[in-house]
């Protein structure tokens, strides 16, 4: 098993147990590749190093397998401006989501000896109105006594100190890390002690041929100035943007690729694909205005007039049309979406499209003849499989399969979500829909299964636990996948029994 180096654990550590103010002003050795017994419990290790430095390639990035830490090194007047951007932002909206962009640079390294910095790399926090926090603790007369963690992103292709006509300025504006411009961060909740919820949940929907974003893990150390702090465990997230829609999409003959938005629950109410469109809802979000679009424009932002996105919703609402099932195929990859619908009620994420008209994506794939169809990409998974947000009670086993009302009553009924209500309505699709559920949950044979989780989560602990009990890091440090808000494993077999009971009686 990959493990960290002992070179970096050790001066870490030092530091550490020096003080929580660590004066110095050492980086982190670059690490090689470790091998440990399987137990992380064990005292001995054997390190063997690697005779060539190892990529820092995107495969690597998401393989599971692969130990993966990050150091994020801020000036301190850098890490200053970011609390400061972000209270002013409070002061003036309510919230800390402040987006203003810091310079950093970036250390990235390895289980397979990758050892890669980044300089001049751009840093904003990330979350909602909830998890957004400023990354330190104050005490009552405003001093500083500690860390939390707040989700991020880090920007490759970001730049601070050049002129936009210089050579730098360009090569940094197309600067990209592990074949991508953008990476995210989330912070693991402490209600998820088994720590892969959201990666194995990325990794069912993948699993069906779905596209999906790809996810890992990795420890994060902020460094400022010499200050070291044990960040914690984070999830990594492949952002959805135009590099994503290249790398799976692809571009038309004409080089053009199509309309994608970010579709969340903001100002101007949920994101329920309703035809009672709101001109405020849809567009670029302007973040320093306050307030964030519900259909957030995220490709094509200078030329979409958004007359696709609003054809789709005039012709998925028009279900008195005589051929609506024909109409519903011709704009909406079906198959695909069936597949979402089945996986995601598998999944139990009680803030996705179907329950809370939150947290999804859609891109408006061209076809030829001006025609589009939308493809569903799921987002956000942290709470699912068992633990976090229960608006349902008992984390959703026992819903309905083919109807159930929304997590919360602000968006009405089931009916007013309609690409799912008007959909399943239809029996040729809810037949489908049915088909996949029994295919993913089967015993013997389904993706949907606690030995994967299992799995994952069995490598993740023997990665991360040490170092995370070693350093005395933020959040999550000690794994277990029963002290959760419901063993995994219960989630599992009580899900999958419910599911199947359900259609099998419904077609005795």
């Amino acid at each position: 098993m990959i493990r960290k180096p002992l070179l970096a654990l050790v001066f870490l550590l030092c530091v550490f147990l020096a003080s929580c103010a660590v004066t110095t002003s050492q980086t982190i050795t670059t690490p090689t590749t470790t091998t440990t017994s399987s137990d992380p419990t064990a005292s001995t290790t054997t390190t063997t190093t690697t005779s060539a430095p190892a990529e820092a390639s995107y495969d690597a990035l998401f393989d599971n397998t692969n130990f993966k830490r990050f150091t994020i090194r801020f000036s301190m007047a850098n890490f200053n401006k970011l609390i400061e951007d972000m209270e002013n932002y409070f002061d003036a909206f309510g919230s800390y989501r402040d987006n203003t962009i810091q310079e950093v640079d970036i250390l990235y390294e390895d289980g397979r000896g990758a050892a890669v910095e980044l300089y001049e790399v751009g840093f904003r926090t990330k979350g909602n109105i909830f998890s957004r926090v400023l990354p330190i603790v104050r005490n009552e007369q405003g001093e500083t006594i500690g860390y939390q963690q707040v989700s991020f992103q880090l920007e490759f292709n970001e730049t601070f100190r050049h002129p936009e006509a210089s050579t730098q300025y360009k090569e940094l504006k197309n600067r990209m890390m592990f074949d991508l411009e953008q990476l995210n961060f989330k912070f693991i909740r402490a209600f998820d002690s088994a720590a892969v919820t959201e990666l194995v949940a990325f990794d069912f929907y993948r699993e069906i041929g779905l596209i999906a974003a790809n996810t890992s893990l990795a420890i994060i150390y902020f460094d400022l100035e010499g200050v070291i702090v044990p960040y914690g465990l984070f999830s990594v997230i492949e952002p959805i943007d135009d590099e994503f829609v290249k790398r799976y999409f692809g571009k038309d003959e004409f080089g053009n690729m199509g309309d994608l938005y970010k579709c969340v629950w903001q100002n101007f109410g949920p994101a329920d694909l309703k035809n009672d469109l709101n001109p405020d809802e849809i567009g670029v979000s302007d973040y320093m205005a306050g307030y964030r679009m519900t259909y957030q424009l995220r490709t094509n932002k200078n030329k979409s007039d958004h007359s696709v996105f609003k054809n789709f919703l005039q012709k998925l609402n028009a279900k008195t049309v005589p051929n609506y099932a024909s109409v519903l195929s011709q704009i909406i990859d079906m198959d695909s979406w069936l597949k979402a619908l089945a996986m995601g009620f598998l999944v139990g994420n009680p803030d996705d499209y179907r329950s809370d008209a939150n947290n999804y994506y859609l891109y408006f794939y061209p076809l030829s003849d001006g025609l589009y169809q939308a493809v569903y990409l799921p987002f956000d998974n942290d709470q699912a499989l068992g633990v976090g947000w229960n608006p349902f009670g008992n984390y959703g086993i026992d819903l309905n399969v083919w109807n159930y009302q929304p997590a919360q009553q602000w968006i009405g009924s089931s009916s007013d979500l309609p690409m799912a209500y008007n959909i399943l309505a239809i029996s040729s699709y809810r037949t489908q829909y049915e088909n996949y559920l029994l295919a993913y949950s089967d015993p013997q044979t389904g993706v949907f299964a606690y030995q994967r989780f299992y799995e994952e989560y069995v490598v993740a602990r023997d990665l991360y636990e040490y170092e995370l009990n070693l350093m005395n890091h933020l959040g999550l440090q000690n794994f277990s996948l029963n002290d959760r808000s419901m063993p995994a494993e219960q989630y599992f077999e009580q899900k999958i029994q419910s599911v199947r009971t359900q259609i099998g009686n419904a077609r005795s």
